[in-house]
């Protein structure tokens, strides 16, 4: 009898494990700069869930104004997934040589909106996308974003169909620790290409091998040639 009993568990174990597995959705990602012009970042890495990592890279600084429209900047896309708790990332500002972590937490109402979103604009008519704004000035914050881009979408730029709100407000990342030196050559890209003020040599460590005055001249060549 017992023996009927432990061989009925293990059968209905699979159906009880199944059960309690987070439903799927599929829904993209997009991430771009809320710093404004003169704020380009680097995004380490940006962790959803605790599960996956997604490609990020490059940002420029965007438009720090973001109440008409979430950044944009970098898409990526993870098949069908469980609904976004959590993002973890880490960034560094050329602005300020300066690293940035930060995990945020999406509010169980918030999740319940993103849901009803995906109700409403269905997969194959729409775009749903989990957006996360980087600032150089150490800051995060995420939308949940919806576009329209199948058959029957209304035609041209101006007619563009997207709607999207705020799963988090702006929040202030923790500045941690790690080697400026590794983004050198792209700070100087960046002084060089007027992304960042010249000013910012200052805060670059000394180069083994070059004066001051050397990389200050080489980071304002022109480089419209090469």
């Amino acid at each position: 009898m017992h023996i009927i009993k432990y061989v009925g568990w293990l059968l209905l174990l699979p159906i009880l494990i199944s059960g309690c597995e987070e439903k799927t959705y599929d829904y993209g990602f997009r991430e771009g700069g809320i710093g404004g012009p003169g704020w380009p970042i680097w995004v380490e890495y940006l962790i959803i869930n605790e599960s996956w990592q997604l490609p990020v890279g490059n940002l420029s600084g965007g438009n720090a104004d973001t109440t008409h429209r979430p950044p944009g900047g970098s898409s990526a896309s993870a098949g069908r997934v469980p609904l976004p708790h959590t993002v973890r990332a880490r960034w560094f500002s050329y602005r300020t040589q300066t690293f940035y972590e930060a995990t945020v937490e999406i509010p169980k109402d918030k999740q319940k909106q993103i849901k009803q979103s995906l109700k409403e604009y269905g997969r194959e008519k729409y775009l749903r996308q989990l957006s996360t704004g980087f600032a150089g000035q150490g800051e995060i914050q995420l939308w949940w974003y919806t576009s329209c881009v199948g058959i029957g979408c209304p035609e041209g730029p101006k007619n563009f169909e997207f709607h999207f709100f705020e799963l988090t407000p702006r929040i202030k990342a923790t500045i941690a620790e790690g080697d400026p030196g590794m983004y050198r050559v792209r700070t100087l890209q960046e002084v060089r290409e007027g992304s960042i003020p010249q000013d910012v040599l200052n805060l670059l460590p000394p180069n083994p091998g070059t004066t001051e005055t050397q990389e200050k001249e080489s980071s304002t060549e022109n480089t419209e040639t090469h």
